[in-house]
């Protein structure tokens, strides 16, 4: 396994595993305090660093946030020749 893969395999379990359920968790209202806050909340410190630049460059519109988007689809961009070569 070279480096290249294994540097594709972790971006795409961070994809899965950390943006993805920050996404599904953020579509609900979560009482402050329970145990599923605080997995939102984990997941937040752990994608923010990456969604927040991106949002500096696409403002959200109409209240939809488009960065969660935009990170995914440049991480398939790249993760495509990575894993595929």
């Amino acid at each position: 396994m070279s480096i290249f893969h294994l540097l594709g395999w972790l971006l795409e379990a961070y994809i899965w595993l950390i943006m993805f359920p920050y996404a599904i968790l953020s579509w609900f209202r979560l009482q402050p305090g329970s145990f599923w806050a605080r997995i939102q909340y984990f997941l937040y410190q752990a994608t923010e660093p990456v969604l927040r630049p991106v949002r500096r460059i696409i403002k959200p519109m109409g209240g939809l946030d488009f960065s969660f988007l935009v990170v995914i689809l440049v991480a398939q961009i790249v993760l495509i020749p990575v894993l595929f070569r």
